[in-house]
C-alpha cells in the first residue's frame, strides 16, 4: 500500500496548531523530522490514498495566516508502507537534556558523556521522549528542586523518563504511575533498565497514594488536569511539599494561578519555552 507524503518546516510555536487542525483531516500519521534551522521543526504527515490534500494544504496555510506568518513550502511524495516503528527508531537519536542527563535510545550503544547521567530509554507508545518542551522544562526544575529526602510522586509517568531521573538525582524513593496500563508497563520496563531499585510503578493514579507522605509531586500534564488535581496534590504532599508541573499553556497561565492561590499554594518559580509554562509550587504548611 502506498500512502501520500507531506513535508512542511513549521515555526516551533506552531507544530501543536498545525498537527491539530491536520488531525481532524484524517491524517495517518506525524513524524518530527530533524530541525531544518533554528526555531523550526520538520513535520512529516503521512494520509490515505483517497485523502484530499489540496485541502490539507488550505488548513495548513490557514494556521500560518492566522498567526501572521509566511505561508510555508509544501512537498509532496508517494511513499510505500514499510515498518514504520523501525523508520521512527532512525529519527530518535541520542541527546543530552538539562544539565545532568544523556537520554539514550534503548537499541543505541552509544556512550554517555562523563559528566552526565544516562538514561537508556525505549518510549514504545507512551509519552516522554524527552524532545517535548514540557518534559525537557520539568528535567530541569528537577535538578534544582529535588531533595535526597524526597519521596517522589512521577504522576503521569509516561514512558518513565521523570521517575528515573528523580531517582538518578537520588531521590529517596520513587513512585511512578499512570492510568494507562500501556504506559505503565512501558515505564516499568523502562526504569527496570535504569534505576530498578526503590522506584516503584503502578497503574493508577493519585486516589492510591497515602495523605501527607509524598516530596515532590511531577505532573507533566495538561492544564485542565492539573487543575483538577490540585486538591489531591494538597492531600498527598507533606507541609511545604512541592510540585513541579508542567504541560500549562502560557494563555492558561493566569486561570491557573488563582486557582494556586485560593488553594494555598505558592509559586516558587515559572519557566516558559515556546507556548509552554512550567511551574514549581510549594503546599503551605499547617
Amino acid at each position: 500500500m502506498s500512502w501520500h507524503q507531506l513535508t512542511i518546516d513549521v515555526p516551533d510555536d506552531l507544530i501543536d496548531a498545525v498537527v491539530g487542525e491536520v488531525s481532524t483531516n484524517d491524517v495517518a500519521g506525524v513524524w518530527e523530522s530533524h530541525a531544518p534551522g533554528a526555531g523550526l521543526t520538520r513535520l512529516v504527515l503521512y494520509f490515505h490514498p483517497r485523502s484530499d490534500l489540496q485541502q490539507v494544504e488550505d488548513v495548513v496555510r490557514s494556521v500560518f495566516q492566522r498567526a501572521q506568518q509566511q505561508s510555508p513550502a509544501i512537498s509532496r511524495a508517494v511513499v510505500e508502507d514499510c515498518d514504520w516503528t523501525e523508520e521512527w527508531k532512525k529519527s530518535y537519536t541520542s541527546f543530552p537534556i538539562s544539565d545532568d542527563f544523556f537520554v539514550i535510545p534503548s537499541w543505541e550503544n552509544t556512550e554517555c558523556p562523563e559528566e552526565r547521567l544516562p538514561i537508556r530509554i525505549d518510549p514504545g507508545q507512551a509519552f516522554g521522549t524527552g524532545t517535548h518542551e514540557t518534559t525537557q522544562m520539568t528535567m530541569e526544575a528537577l535538578s534544582r528542586w529535588l531533595e535526597p529526602s524526597h519521596l517522589v510522586l512521577d504522576l503521569g509517568t509516561g514512558s518513565g523518563i521523570l521517575a528515573i531521573a528523580a531517582r538518578l538525582l537520588a531521590a529517596r524513593a520513587v513512585i511512578a504511575c499512570d492510568n494507562d496500563p500501556v504506559a505503565a508497563q512501558v515505564a516499568r520496563a523502562n526504569i527496570e533498565r535504569n534505576a530498578s531499585d526503590h522506584v516503584f510503578t503502578f497503574c493508577g493514579s493519585l486516589d492510591a497514594v497515602q495523605s501527607s507522605v509524598v516530596g515532590l509531586v511531577l505532573g507533566n500534564l495538561t492544564t485542565d488536569v492539573i487543575s483538577n488535581l490540585l486538591p489531591d496534590f494538597s492531600r498527598v504532599l507533606i507541609p511545604h511539599g512541592r510540585a513541579i508541573v508542567s504541560g500549562i499553556l502560557i494563555e492558561q497561565a493566569e486561570t491557573l494561578r488563582s486557582q494556586l492561590a485560593r488553594l494555598g499554594f505558592r509559586i516558587h518559580e515559572e519557566m516558559t519555552r515556546g507556548e509552554w509554562l512550567a511551574m514549581v509550587i510549594e503546599k503551605h504548611g499547617r
